[in-house]
């Protein structure tokens, strides 16, 4: 009865420690697992991040060539309002000395003196919307220099992380030195 009582607890022996091997397996499996996992979330963040730093970057540029094709209109406008205003000065010009020469109704050169300076104004607000034009202009490059700087920091910051990252996985998990007879899962 000795032996079979020997035989039962070295049987109960060897199953509390295989159940306790398995278990080891099981939780060092299960934080390979969670590991794992994060590294999935963590890469979906810094895709995430990617994706938001081009949509804006798409945009800002989207805007920066607009603001670039309304200055260019704006540009051809204002010189035809130039060349258009100084033809008539030149008219009214004309006009005043034929009118004082010829002692004639005045009338062409006031019609003249209203287009000139309606010309004026046109003049005027087509400057004005250039000089805004070019601010915004000048406020979109500033926002693309800025999100391009955001977007190269970034970058850095996910090089030196991923680094850091591989470091400390090796640091917190080293090679596994097996022994004849150890089991070792994958």
């Amino acid at each position: 009865m000795s032996k079979a009582m020997n035989d039962e607890d070295a049987t109960r022996k060897l199953l509390e420690e295989e159940i306790s091997e398995l278990r080891s397996v099981v939780l060092e499996c299960s934080r390979s697992f969670n590991d794992v996992l994060e590294r999935i979330a963590q890469r979906e963040r810094e895709c995430d991040d990617k994706l938001r730093r081009l949509t804006t970057e798409t945009h800002d540029r989207e805007k920066h060539e607009q603001a670039i094709q309304r200055l260019v209109v704006l540009d051809a406008e204002l010189k035809h309002v130039k060349a258009e205003n100084q033809v008539l000065k030149r008219k009214l010009l004309e006009a005043s000395s034929e009118t004082k020469q010829e002692n004639v109704d005045s009338t062409g050169a006031r019609e003249l003196q209203k287009q000139l300076s309606q010309t004026t104004r046109v003049l005027h607000k087509a400057a004005e919307d250039l000089r805004k034009t070019r601010q915004r202009l000048s406020e979109v490059q500033e926002r693309l220099t800025l999100s391009q700087q955001v977007t190269a920091a970034t970058q850095q910051r996910e090089r030196q992380e991923s680094d850091n990252s591989e470091q400390l996985h090796l640091e917190l998990n080293p090679q596994p030195t097996t022994r004849s007879g150890d089991l070792i899962i994958s």
